[in-house]
């Protein structure tokens, strides 16, 4: 179990950390193989660009967590959505 609150927003800065890293790192291995492809598709580009200013945009908000703790939350959330969809099994 988690102990205070410090702890919980420790867990929910991590895990904003983590899934902008792999939406980050996703979005620009798209971006780069769709580059290189010309048969590629603009739909391609598009998630591309989107998986990285998702992780960009969730890297920014895991240093605020500790301040504005319902930007965290929300981060949270769309964080586990990320790694659920992009590592799922």
């Amino acid at each position: 179990m988690i102990a205070d609150r410090a702890e919980l927003l420790e867990l929910i800065q991590r895990l904003c950390f983590d899934a902008g890293r792999v939406s980050v790192l996703g979005g620009w291995v798209v971006v780069t193989c769709s580059f290189g492809n010309p048969a590629a598709a603009a739909a391609h580009l598009n998630l591309g660009f989107s998986l990285l200013l998702l992780g960009i945009l969730l890297l920014m908000f895991s240093p605020a967590a500790y301040q504005f703790p319902w930007i965290a939350r929300v981060g949270a959330v769309v964080g586990k959505a990320v790694l659920h969809n992009l590592l799922a099994e």
